[in-house]
């Protein structure tokens, strides 16, 4: 798919509401989307309309159902609205702190790599995992939940520390 509309804001919330997005579902795309925003004020090199645009849709597919093929059901919708592929690859790819190929295989996902690729599929992935609901959480509460639901060695809690190691850097290089 080409490279599309990157739609705003407001037009995120057409989209959801289109779909009958659950107003939860909504919101915490918007406390997501407060996240990301802040990031985009620390790291001049995210692509600013992109990454808020994955972050008001990363959730779309929860109009559809709940479970981890949210992502999967998220990407036929954008599809279906000739949405920027950088978006749909966010919405994809923002479960977890990523999802291999065997993982997506033993969770019954479509084959493929849900790991993230960009700065801005990673941001998106980092934000939503720093939320519970609608609410922010810090990320020592974040990585105290993972280790819990998924031990310590987990792929999730080694992504997750990835993930807040490639931010750390990048907003230190930025204040440098």
């Amino acid at each position: 798919m080409e490279d599309h509309t990157i739609p705003s804001k407001n037009q995120c919330l057409i989209i959801l509401k289109k779909y009958k997005t659950p107003r939860e579902v909504v919101q915490h795309c918007i406390t997501v989307t407060k996240i990301v925003e802040e990031y985009c004020l620390e790291i001049p090199q995210i692509q600013k309309e992109l990454v808020i645009a994955g972050a008001m849709l990363h959730d779309i597919g929860r109009s559809v159902d709940h479970s981890i093929y949210h992502a999967v059901n998220g990407v036929k919708i954008l599809e279906n609205e000739n949405i920027d592929s950088r978006i749909i690859a966010i919405v994809r790819n923002h479960i977890g702190t990523g999802i291999t190929i065997e993982e997506a295989n033993k969770l019954g996902l479509p084959l493929g790599d849900y790991t993230p690729q960009t700065l801005e599929e990673e941001i998106v992935s980092f934000s939503d995992n720093l939320t519970a609901g609608n609410e922010k959480r810090s990320f020592e509460e974040t990585l105290n939940h993972f280790i819990d639901k998924f031990g310590e060695d987990s792929h999730v809690v080694k992504g997750f520390l990835r993930q807040k190691k490639l931010i750390d850097n990048l907003t230190k290089t930025n204040k440098m």
